[in-house]
């Protein structure tokens, strides 16, 4: 793995797994969502290196191999995908992002929306828009199914569970509690043609809280696999299928 530093964070660095050669074809940059880390991609890493295409997964700040930080508002981890491909030399690519991921992801592409050539949202949790979409708790959580799924995981890799800052849950989903309207009109200006997949009614994510972000994309559709939140991890194949079709099409 590499360590991205900051230039003015002194100590804070982020890891980064890239796999393959960087300036043939365009990269796809991965991004995981809350406590996991850059290997619940690795299903994915192995079928894009497949299709000849570099990738290039990260570790959020808090979570995996990167330092722990003093701060977690949601731009923070927005800027962070900047400053990884910025380091890589990487000025055009492919984004996909689960979750938190998927919701640092999304922030990036409005305000760099001609760096990012085609954008995948697995799941992505939007900001509220008034006091009810509060009231509904939209924020990266899990219900529980979801939680008893994510046991069977951490029992096979409980890695990114033992790295994960406990202070970050708190931070983030208290950010979720604030309706941010104007996030909604900032979608109008993300210019890639993005997919958005819902995990369905198992998902804690209300669908139609989805497909509200998809429709509000200038070029967005959204489908739906039935697994709940963690699409990617509990139907891999349909999820690469869609990625893949996605990313080449």
């Amino acid at each position: 793995m590499r360590k991205i530093h900051s230039a003015d964070a002194v100590g804070q660095a982020l890891a980064v797994d890239v796999s393959g050669c960087l300036s043939r074809g365009v990269p796809v940059v991965l991004v995981h969502g809350m406590g996991s880390d850059h290997s619940t991609w690795a299903p994915a890493v192995r079928m894009l290196r497949a299709t000849c295409r570099p990738t290039i997964a990260v570790d959020l700040r808090g979570h995996g191999r990167s330092d722990h930080a003093e701060s977690y508002r949601l731009d923070d981890f927005a800027d962070d995908l900047g400053r990884v491909v910025d380091d890589l030399g990487v000025d055009r690519f492919d984004l996909v992002g689960h979750s938190l991921g998927a919701h640092a992801a999304l922030r990036y592409s409005m305000a760099n929306p001609e760096r990012v050539r085609r954008l995948v949202l697995e799941e992505v949790p939007p900001m509220p828009r008034d006091e009810n979409d509060v009231a509904e708790k939209i924020a990266p959580a899990a219900s529980l199914g979801e939680r008893l799924r994510g046991i069977r995981a951490l029992a096979a890799n409980p890695g990114p569970f033992l790295r994960f800052d406990r202070a970050l849950p708190e931070a983030v989903t208290s950010q979720f509690d604030v309706p941010e309207p104007a996030w909604w009109d900032r979608l109008a200006g993300v210019s890639a043609p993005t997919l958005v997949i819902s995990g369905g009614d198992r998902s804690f994510l209300p669908p139609r809280h989805l497909r509200s972000v998809a429709d509000a994309l200038p070029d967005g559709r959204m489908v739906t696999i039935d697994a709940g939140h963690s699409v990617h991890r509990d139907r891999t194949t349909d999820f690469l299928a869609a990625l893949i079709d996605h990313l080449d099409d």
